[in-house]
């Protein structure tokens, strides 16, 4: 009920009301039309009662004339009975409505009854008083049944008017006593709904009233009615926000006096602090007058004769300062520092310093306000400025000893670059002299010196890795160590390196198990690195194990990480051995050198040559039962970004003789183009195929590395510069491998019109010392159509002159010397030679010099140059060499034809050699 309005109420009980009053009147009216229609229905009842009554009388009227006329014969009492029967007749058809078949009857009888009695006066008229008698009594028949008819038709009428009177009678009785109840009903309903709209008005509305008498007594806790939805809700409603307003602002009396307290506390808390604090603080409002300030801060000045107090001004107490000669910045020009420092106070940018008269620095930290003041903090650091002196005379001999450690770092870089060549020289000596002295050995079957010499030639191959170790190092830790990054298949990688491997696993008795998996993806790394790691820890493996096996496991994770687990059976290690084990130097413990010797930096190197790559090697050991090597490599790091256009690569080219897809047969007379121009591909494999050749093509040195692998060509020729891995870089790694090392291999570069800007570089690449079966094998390719010829050795050691000299002598070549690079150009400008050996590191004229002067000489830019060097080939040295090439080509005025047919005389000269050798074989 409170959800509705008192008006809502009001109008609900008015409407209540008046719908009882108009529904008891529409009943009443219903009862009296009822009643009304049932007093017509006995009236016309009664018509026709009367009606049945009349024409009963008539009847009887009739038959007394009838009887009357039988016995007198008069015309009066015939006229009579027409009267009687006419009277009868009307009644008749009155009551033919009420009775149709009855009054038929009637009808049909009165016929009957007149004829009768019209025969039998007419039978009394002829005196025929028997026929008249007899047909009376016939008339009598017919006049009982007229009457048991009309008396009939009477009762039913009486029966029904009897009838009805009765149910007219109950109905009015109902009809009363209905509206009575009503009326007791009606009145009931509104008396009940006046009292429930009454209380609803009443109820809340005094609860109100008390309500609002409790909160003007002060009593904020009394319960507010509930808010309905009516006039008194909204009353209630706004009492409860004129109480809740009431308990607000008592609340936010409350809480102002207790906030004023807290900041009494906490002004008294930051009084205290400001005095702790070891700074001198100071707080000026925005009129430039101090506000508060700490003890600290009065005591800067406490000599100035003025009380720092609350409301002095920053400008008086920086004059007086400034009269008393206390800052040191200010006295040579007091005004305008003073201007000048006033400015900086009012509008502060930073910290800054100033030196006082008694010898204090103090650094000065000023900010403004938000309502325009200046805060500020002056700290004493005259120790920190003492210290700062001591820390800056401090960095001054750090960074004199830094000077001094980068110094010894590229005296120790250049002396271990030159310690290469110093040490690889006398080995190339010491290995060579030692082979050749092998071989008069073997030759005059002089056992006792046989052993003694492989002695020397091992020690010196040892000490040989031991040397490139260190220098493996020392390029890493200087940060000079490069990845050349190419896609190789690991699997071959790791059957090589157990192939490698098995001649250090026999001498112990062990057993490789080789686990690879089927469908191993290629692997895009530093494949040189990759091999290095793997061969170490196999044979490192093989070292440390006895009458045992020694396992290799290839797996490639979900993370696209290849993992590569060595494992073996060997004496196994402590926790404290492996705690050093990747150290420099360092092996498990000093009885393990002894007995199995090595320097300690296989594992080191290994390590860091991981990391370089991406990933990482760990171990897990047991003493006595074996140690587990885990290598984790990605899969594929990042390459170079190759330049200049690429296309697709492809194992087949379209054969000599016209037939294309068909795969070339490795070596024959196949020879491999690597360039990454495609119009100098096309030049040379037409030109090739011309001349008869087969010719297979690669786009870079990738392409060139898998196309020489597949197909064993008999010649490679091999731009200088290429994108991503040039022809330094792919000469090294194809000499490095044991299976290509013997294709000749011409190194052919091009710049500017790259139709006729063609030149030959360096033929070859060997390292110090130098391997005589590979120098004997390079011997037989250079030969001219099977013969030797002519070669000038240029370098400046006379035990490697020596060693080579023999050799070419044994071979049937006619051989020069000089002892550096400028006397072999005087040599070749006399007799241009077959083939040049050339040191790269000489005095007056070295290697790299003699190169770019060679190709000066008009004959001489087509003699095959094998370089041989003890230093490795850095990528300044690579640069070197391409930029020399690339120098001489935009010189060169050459045609493609005189190239062109360079390149022929070479490859026929090359395969020719190829040719003699097989079948000398053969």
């Amino acid at each position: 009920m409170s959800n509705l309005s008192i008006l809502t109420r009001l109008s609900i009980l008015s409407v209540v009301l008046l719908a009882i009053l108009i529904g008891s009147n529409l009943f009443l009216d219903n009862r009296l039309t009822q009643n009304a229609r049932t007093i017509a229905n006995e009236a016309v009842l009664v018509s026709r009662i009367t009606t049945a009554n009349a024409a009963s009388k008539s009847f009887g009227d009739l038959k007394f004339w009838l009887a009357d006329l039988a016995v007198s014969l008069l015309t009066l009492s015939e006229r009579n009975a027409d009267e009687a029967l006419k009277s009868l007749q009307e009644k008749l058809e009155e009551l033919k409505v009420y009775d149709p078949d009855r009054v038929a009857l009637i009808d049909q009888e009165l016929d009957l009854l007149m004829d009768a009695a019209l025969l039998a006066v007419d039978a009394y008229t002829d005196e025929r008083r028997v026929i008249g008698n007899s047909l009376m009594a016939k008339a009598r028949v017919h006049i009982q049944a007229i009457d048991e008819q009309l008396s009939s038709i009477v009762d039913e009428l009486e029966a029904e008017s009897r009838m009805r009177s009765s149910a007219g009678l109950a109905s009015a009785r109902e009809a009363v006593t209905l509206s009575h109840i009503i009326i007791i009903v009606g009145a009931f309903v509104g008396l009940l709904l006046t009292i429930l709209v009454l209380r609803s008005i009443r109820t809340p509305l005094s609860r109100l009233v008390t309500a609002m008498r409790s909160i003007s007594k002060g009593d904020l806790t009394v319960e507010i009615p509930a808010a309905g939805r009516d006039e008194i809700g909204e009353m209630a409603q706004t009492l409860a926000l004129f109480r809740d307003s009431l308990i607000e602002r008592d609340r936010l009396a409350k809480e102002r006096e207790e906030a004023q307290a807290e900041a009494r506390g906490a002004q008294e808390k930051l009084l205290e602090a400001i005095e702790a604090v070891t700074d001198a603080f100071a707080l000026y409002d925005a009129d430039d007058r101090l506000v508060i300030a700490n003890s600290k801060y009065r005591e800067m000045y406490e000599h100035l004769g003025l009380s720092i107090e609350r409301g002095i001004s920053y400008e008086k107490i920086i004059s007086a300062a400034v009269e008393k000669k206390m800052i040191v910045a200010a006295q040579d020009n007091s005004e305008q520092w003073l201007k000048e420092r006033i400015v900086r106070h009012r509008n502060p940018t930073g910290p800054y310093e100033h030196y006082r008269a008694d010898g204090r620095w103090l650094r000065i930290n000023e900010q403004k306000t938000a309502d325009g003041g200046i805060v500020g903090v002056f700290t004493d650091i005259t120790e920190a400025k003492a210290r700062e002196t001591e820390l800056g005379e401090m960095v001054d001999r750090l960074a004199e000893a830094r000077d001094v450690a980068m110094k010894a770092t590229r005296t120790k870089s250049q002396f271990l670059a030159n310690m290469s060549h110093e040490l690889r020289t006398p080995l190339n000596a010491v290995i060579g002299i030692t082979e050749m002295l092998e071989e008069d050995a073997v030759e005059e079957g002089d056992e006792d010196l046989i052993e003694p010499l492989q002695r020397i030639s091992r020690a010196g191959k040892h000490l040989l890795k031991l040397i490139n170790d260190i220098l493996d190092l020392s390029k890493i830790e200087a940060g000079k160590m490069e990845l050349h990054v190419e896609s190789f298949d690991l699997a071959a990688v790791v059957r090589d390196c157990v192939d490698m491997a098995a001649p250090l696993a026999t001498p112990n008795n062990n057993n490789i198990d080789v686990s690879l998996p089927d469908d191993m993806p290629p692997m895009t790394s530093d494949v040189t690195r990759v091999r290095q790691v793997v061969f170490n820890l196999l044979s490192n493996a093989c070292k440390f194990t006895e009458n045992g096996t020694v396992g290799i496991a290839v797996t490639l994770t979900d993370e696209d990480m290849i993992k590569i687990d060595v494992s073996d059976t060997g004496i196994g290690m402590s926790p404290e051995q492996l705690e050093r084990l990747f150290s420099d130097f360092s092996q498990a413990d000093s009885s393990t050198t002894r007995k199995y010797g090595g320097t300690g930096l296989g594992l080191a190197i290994s390590q860091r040559f991981c990391r370089m790559m991406g990933g990482d090697v760990t171990v897990e050991s047991t003493p006595g039962e074996g140690s587990v090597f885990k290598v984790s490599l990605p899969r594929e790091i990042p390459s170079e970004p190759q330049l200049g256009p690429m296309e697709p690569t492809s194992t087949t080219r379209d054969s000599a003789d016209g037939k294309p897809g068909e795969a070339m047969e490795s070596g024959g007379n196949v020879v491999l183009v690597v360039d990454d121009d495609p119009v100098a591909r096309d030049i040379l494999s037409r030109f090739l195929e011309a001349e008869g050749y087969e010719v297979a093509t690669a786009i870079d040195g990738v392409d060139g590395l898998e196309k020489a692998r597949a197909l064993r060509p008999a010649v490679i020729t091999l731009d200088v510069v290429m994108p991503g891995k040039d022809g330094w870089t792919l000469l090294k790694e194809l000499k490095d491998d044991p299976a290509l090392k013997d294709i000749p291999v011409l190194m052919v570069s091009i710049v500017d019109d790259k139709h006729k800007g063609f030149s030959l570089g360096v033929a070859d690449y060997m390292t110090k010392p130098v391997d005589r079966k590979r120098l004997l094998t390079l011997l037989e390719r250079y030969k001219l159509n099977g013969s030797g010829g002519n070669v000038l050795i240029v370098e400046d050691d006379g035990a490697t002159r020596q060693q080579m000299r023999r050799v070419f002598v044994s071979e049937g070549w006619r051989v020069r010397e000089a002892v550096n690079g400028r006397a072999g150009l005087l040599l070749v400008q006399d007799a241009i030679p077959d083939l040049i050996l050339l040191d790269l590191i000489m005095p007056e004229m070295d290697g790299f010099e003699f190169v770019d002067s060679l190709k000066t000489i008009p004959e001489g830019k087509g003699v095959p140059v094998v370089v041989i060097t003890g230093a490795d080939l850095t990528d300044d040295d690579r640069k070197r060499l391409n930029g020399g090439v690339e120098q001489i080509i935009k010189k060169s005025e050459d045609g493609a034809p005189a190239f062109l047919e360079e390149v022929r005389r070479y490859v026929s000269q090359h395969l020719s050699a190829r040719t003699a050798t097989s079948g000398e074989t053969e």
